[in-house]
């Protein structure tokens, strides 16, 4: 469940299963910023959003209210600059020797 995830992302900081539920948050294409510390994932038509807006819509999680929420924020920065990559979410595990 998507909750779960977001529980273990915030619960479990600096844990192999934090690293986990953030690959799998991306695989449900949400991304994180690193500046705002949210998980954010661009609205869709299946969301009930407009596809041809001038700017992209996005929701983001609310670990306050612990549910998704339309992003009301400023837009005028880059909102996409302070997401991580897919290669900074990626579980690397070190080989044995």
């Amino acid at each position: 469940q998507l909750e779960t995830l977001f529980h273990i992302f915030y619960a479990m900081p600096k844990d192999l299963l934090q690293a986990y539920a953030a690959q799998e948050l991306y695989h449900r294409d949400w991304r994180y910023h690193m500046d705002l510390k949210l998980w954010f994932r661009r609205a869709t038509a299946s969301d009930g959003v407009p596809a041809h807006q001038q700017q992209p819509t996005y929701f983001y999680f609310d670990i306050n209210s612990w549910e998704c929420r339309l992003f009301a924020g400023n837009m005028h920065g880059n909102l996409t600059a302070g997401l991580m990559s897919e290669e900074d979410v990626r579980v690397r595990v070190s080989g044995a020797k």
